[in-house]
């Protein structure tokens, strides 16, 4: 808390002494919100919940103010505080301050790029890469609003980027034949600090070489580690995993379009130093995909075909936005026997809390109601088969349509020989009715998708039969009203049906057992509200929602809530 007024105290300083600063381009920039809940709760069922409460008042405002100094050409340095006061508290006893970020970067002789202290890093989507939930692809115009801020609280950005601690280097060598540039990026990151006692210093490091032919052709090699820095502790048993890879991708024009051959193959390691009960997970994977894009007639489609290994462990790779072992905030416990309440749609898209922001060693847990087919995204061991896309964008822009789908197949049998069939498929479209029209100054969007996905596999033995059916669709729209005011809505539902196995695993991340899992159930989401737009980086939203979720399974009691949120956003 010391430590965070002071900060404050020198943001303060800095802001007050523009003079002194005045040769070395201080700024500032940051972010502020307001945002109310005022939650209405009604369990379902034949017994009458008179223990949970009825309703629930939340929210906060919070101002994250960063300070931006550029002392040279060569340096930049950036210090943000969050300052947050929830509702409830008084007299600044609901106030706290927090340092949200800091960093230094720069550049050395013109040539080597630096960054020191919180990166935001990427490498491929089989090493490093923060892949979204297919849950929260299909947000709509309510629930992508408190996502948004969610996704902004921890750092995830539309490139799929990891906000880590550390340091990163890049820098590039040209050359005058064969090769035209060889670009190269390093990194390493804290993902654990020790305790000095039980376990080590655990870190995340790496980094890529890319060879540039010309802009048609390009071959590189990743590699990430993920470690314990042994001494740094009394430990005497050490993770190592090692992940390497080589990609290439080989692209042409012709009259109808621009064609691109991609590769990337790689093996992962996974042991553990000091323990003689310890296995050694060895596997590799290999993905090539052809893809298309017309240019001017506003056609692409992608095919592909990728083979994963059983034991491939990639922790930057396979790490889950969503960390299903929690629970929500809000209404944890409900019913007269206080169940805990399982995750939804509406969860995920307010609770911060459900989110991961640090590298995780093995696999995480999966919920396979929102994705039983690529829990871990491409890179989901045991996972072989073609994909592909499809999709289409009208003149200006003024309506797009995509498919995505998949087959896959299990590498080898979990618990049996027979195998696992997987099937994903997604449609989605938008339209801009005032661009359509002409009517540039009117704004009409309507968009909607519709996804399902099968898990099936049939043997002799009953216990070899697995069908496991998932379907969800929404269904967005954003009109003005008059000005700056518009009215927006959105409907999403979600169901699953079905059994499936899922796998229990030791703290080597090999399977040991298999957990029947039965479900079948649904939950939906209506909303509307109103978005006034003051300008482009400011906003105020007041919002209704409804949400119902009805387990036929009787695992869970039915349950209704709803939702008015006061929205107010802005960046400056």
């Amino acid at each position: 808390m010391k430590n965070s007024i002071k900060l404050l105290l020198l943001v303060l300083v800095v802001l007050g002494s523009t003079d002194t600063f005045a040769q070395k381009k201080v700024w500032v920039s940051g972010a502020a919100r307001g945002v109310m809940y005022g939650d209405g709760f009604h369990t379902g069922g034949a017994e009458a919940d008179t223990v949970t409460s009825r309703r629930q008042e939340s929210g906060h405002t919070m101002v994250d103010l960063g300070v931006n100094i550029l002392p040279s050409e060569n340096i930049f340095i950036q210090g943000m505080v969050r300052i947050r006061n929830d509702y409830g508290g008084f007299w600044g006893s609901g106030v706290t301050f927090d340092v949200r970020q800091l960093y230094v970067k720069g550049i050395i002789g013109g040539v080597v790029g630096y960054q020191l202290g919180d990166i935001n890093y990427k490498l491929s989507p089989y090493t490093f890469n923060n892949s979204p939930a297919l849950v929260n692809s299909f947000a709509g115009e309510i629930t992508s609003t408190p996502l948004e801020q969610i996704q902004y609280d921890v750092f995830y950005t539309d490139d799929q980027t990891w906000r880590q601690q550390g340091a990163a280097v890049d820098f590039a060598l040209q050359f005058r034949s064969i090769f035209e540039e060889a670009q190269f990026n390093l990194f390493t990151t804290r993902v654990r600090p020790t305790d000095f006692a039980a376990f080590d210093d655990r870190l995340f490091g790496g980094g890529s070489v890319v060879l540039v032919q010309s802009e048609n052709f390009r071959i590189g090699g990743q590699y990430a580690n993920l470690f314990d820095l042994s001494g740094t502790s009394d430990a005497t048993v050490f993770l190592r995993n090692p992940v390497a890879t080589l990609s290439t991708e080989y692209g042409a024009d012709f009259g109808f379009g621009r064609v691109a051959l991609a590769m990337e193959a790689g093996t992962s390691s996974m042991y553990w130093e000091g323990d003689a009960n310890a296995p050694t997970l060895n596997d590799y994977f290999y993905d090539f995909k052809l893809n298309w894009n017309s240019g001017v007639t506003g056609w692409k489609a992608e095919v592909g075909y990728r083979n994963v290994g059983a034991n491939f462990r990639s922790p930057g790779a396979q790490t889950l936005r969503i960390d299903y072992a929690k629970n929500p905030i809000s209404y944890t416990r409900y019913g007269n026997d206080q169940q805990v309440r399982p995750l939804t749609m509406l969860d995920l898209s307010r609770d911060a809390s459900l989110y991961q922001t640090q590298i995780s060693a093995g696999l995480m847990a999966y919920d396979p109601r929102y994705d039983n087919v690529t829990p871990y995204g491409v890179a989901t061991p045991n996972r072989r088969g073609v994909y592909g896309t499809l999709g289409y964008t009208g003149d200006r822009s003024a309506w797009n349509v995509n498919v995505d789908a998949a087959m896959l197949q299990d590498v080898v049998g979990l618990g049996t020989e027979a195998l696992t069939s997987y099937s994903t498929a997604v449609a989605s479209a938008e339209v801009k009715v005032g661009q359509l029209i002409g009517w540039d100054s009117y704004q009409l969007n309507i968009g909607g998708a519709y996804g399902m996905q099968q898990t099936s596999r049939s043997g002799a033995q009953a216990y070899e039969s697995i069908d496991l059916g998932t379907q969800f669709s929404s269904f967005n729209v954003k009109a003005t009203l008059v000005g700056d005011l518009s009215v927006i809505g959105e409907y999403r539902i979600w169901s699953s049906q079905g059994s499936t196995l899922l796998e229990e695993r030791d703290d080597y991340t090999q399977i040991i057992d298999f957990i029947e899992y039965d479900t079948d159930y649904s939950e939906h989401i209506a909303g509307a509200g109103l978005l006034y737009e003051f300008t482009d980086a400011s906003a105020l939203r007041v919002m209704y929602q409804t949400a119902n979720w009805e387990d036929n399974t009787g695992s869970s009691l039915p349950y209704h809530m709803n939702t008015w949120t006061i929205y107010f956003t802005m960046k400056f």
